[in-house]
């Protein structure tokens, strides 16, 4: 039962990363685009440009380890092998905040915050962020959102 309890976690957790990765995003921007509202797709365009250049100046002149080491041998992959701040954490928490200020029922937007804090604690179950880096990512999603909701 032990086994299967662990098997069980780690998918669960492997699988709501991905609310937080870059395809998950894509996709919700490209239905954006779909649904015609320009408007949301202009904030994503703009929330994803924004923490991908912070996180990347971030990660150029302060490299962290992540909890297991990842090896790089190129610039690109020595930015992805840094983990601070965690742009998972970031881009689900800017998520939630967008669609959950817009959302017309407040059981919705707790849904959409539930869900991020999920994506935020199987970043560090998954051993890919430790704490100081998921706060980091926190920063980042709140300022991403209200950078947004000022234009």
């Amino acid at each position: 039962m032990k086994g299967y309890w662990l098997r069980f976690t780690n998918t669960f957790f492997r699988d709501i990363t991905t609310v937080g990765g870059t395809v998950f995003y894509l996709l919700v921007l490209i239905s954006t685009f779909l649904l015609d509202e320009k408007i949301v797709a202009f904030k994503l365009v703009l929330g994803f440009l924004f923490s991908f250049l912070i996180i990347v100046l971030i990660r150029l002149f302060y490299f962290k380890n992540r909890p297991q080491k990842e090896k790089y041998h190129t610039f690109p992959e020595r930015i992805e092998a840094s983990s601070f701040p965690s742009w998972h954490t970031a881009r689900a928490l800017f998520l939630a905040l967008l669609f959950g200020s817009m959302g017309p029922s407040r059981t919705i937007s707790i849904f959409l915050i539930i869900l991020a804090v999920l994506v935020m604690y199987s970043r560090i179950f998954l051993k890919k962020h430790d704490g100081i880096d998921v706060l980091g990512g926190i920063v980042l999603g709140v300022i991403t959102f209200w950078i947004t909701t000022l234009l």
